[in-house]
């Protein structure tokens, strides 16, 4: 956890952010999704990253959201955390403006409490005050560093596609 910092997506972290992926990949989690286009062509996906920042040539439905990577003193990869601008529609509102993620190998060290504490004060910067953050309830690491970030919860409701109970917390800035 020592010495870490949120950067933009950059093409110079490439071998760093691909290990991150194959690491993402080999755990079976849903979020190699995100990024898996990233192995086809790292430039584009970068690219594909900065324009969705920007809102440009974004799907139907979609809202403007900034990525940023965690690394270390070694500039490894240890997470990513992605800030939607906004959450104006009911799918957003069950997703919330926060998303992020630790390397399995990398948990437990602090580093989820960082990465969100530093995307908060990302959020800030872009004037969001009321942040929406959702976690499965089950998912004790994650209540927990939203609880340690301030996130008071403020309801809960049942997935439709997961039958999960997800917690919906708001994080004032």
């Amino acid at each position: 956890m020592a010495n870490t910092r949120l950067i933009k997506p950059d093409k110079n972290y490439k071998n760093a952010f691909l290990t991150y992926v194959e690491e993402i990949k080999k755990s079976g989690s849903e979020t190699y999704e995100l990024y898996k286009n990233a192995e086809i062509d790292f430039k584009l996906y970068v690219d594909e990253l900065k324009n969705t920042e920007l809102g440009i040539g974004l799907p139907n439905g979609w809202v403007p959201c900034s990525s940023y990577w965690l690394v270390d003193s070694k500039d490894e990869v240890l997470g990513v955390i992605r800030i939607r601008h906004r959450v104006d529609s009911d799918y957003l509102q069950t997703i919330g403006h926060i998303g992020y993620e630790i390397k399995m190998t990398r948990r437990r060290e602090g580093n989820g409490n960082q990465i969100l504490k530093m995307g908060l004060l990302e959020a800030g910067k872009m004037g969001i005050n009321n942040l929406l953050i959702t976690c499965d309830e089950g998912n004790i690491g994650s209540v927990r560093i939203i609880e340690k970030n301030n996130g008071k919860l403020k309801s809960s409701f049942i997935d439709s596609d997961t039958g999960e109970r997800v917690l919906q917390y708001i994080v004032k800035l």
